[in-house]
């Protein structure tokens, strides 16, 4: 199954619509916040608070949710994404919550930035959908400075998350969220391709966390049922889907790491 990215330059994806049955509840009201405390806990604990000048680069920032996060807290943030849609969504928001965010449209591939201009880079939800990942990860290790955090989001390459991801948020009719080919099984990442992906750009790996379910298989299936056949929202399925930072990557999985 050949994954269509196209689908982010058909429309703007409805990244900020405010309904609870949204395309976009579950990312960004539930997984969003948590990769968001986590990253941010990390860089505290590693830097301290944000100071003016520090730059952090969102690498396909799509709508801006995490971007606008960080912008909230001091950083001076820049996002760059293929899909003009998204950025020009992610623009108009920014407008609306006043908040300055340079938005550009590019690749990962090819990131249009000077080496070691960032102090952060941040690239969620990405790394499943590019045709090269090592040359994306080789043009984040580019930009960013010597000791500066990359924080990193993507999908484990398993059984777990074939099932889930594919079969049961796009592709069977009784339970599906996601429009059909949103992702590949196959574009999956493992934690350790991705490790040493990093490890050959000069990015050190140190820490990997997963995004887990306190819900039951049994639950959460029973769940993602009952919001297809239209009893609950997209927002209330994903609530009592109980998702936390925890250890588990069987699925989906975070972390990040250091720039030597």
């Amino acid at each position: 199954m050949k994954i269509d990215n196209e689908m982010y330059f058909r429309k703007d994806y409805d990244w900020w619509d405010p309904s609870d049955d949204s395309t976009n509840a579950l990312l960004r009201r539930i997984i969003n916040p948590i990769r968001f405390a986590y990253f941010t806990r990390v860089s505290r604990e590693r830097l301290g608070e944000p100071k003016p000048g520090q730059r952090i680069l969102e690498v396909g920032s799509g709508g801006g949710f995490l971007a606008e996060e960080f912008a909230r807290i001091g950083f001076d943030v820049t996002g760059i994404d293929p899909a003009e849609r998204s950025i020009l969504s992610a623009r108009a928001h920014a407008r609306k919550s006043n908040l300055r965010i340079d938005y550009r449209e590019g690749h990962g591939e090819a990131l249009p930035f000077e080496s070691s201009s960032f102090d952060f880079v941040a690239c969620c939800d990405v790394l499943e959908h590019v045709d090269d990942l090592t040359k994306v990860i080789r043009e984040i290790a580019r930009v960013l400075r010597s000791g500066g955090l990359f924080f990193y989001d993507t999908v484990n390459r398993t059984f777990f998350a074939w099932l889930l991801v594919i079969k049961v948020a796009q592709d069977w009719k009784l339970t599906a969220w996601e429009e059909p080919r949103t992702h590949a099984w196959r574009k999956f990442v493992k934690p350790s391709e991705l490790c040493d992906a990093m490890r050959g750009a000069g990015l050190l790996n140190q820490e990997t966390k997963g995004i887990c379910s306190r819900a039951s298989l049994l639950s959460g299936l029973r769940n993602v049922r009952r919001r297809a056949r239209g009893e609950i929202t997209r927002l209330e399925m994903s609530t009592r889907l109980q998702l936390f930072e925890g250890d588990a990557v069987s699925t989906s999985y975070m972390g990040w790491a250091v720039r030597t």
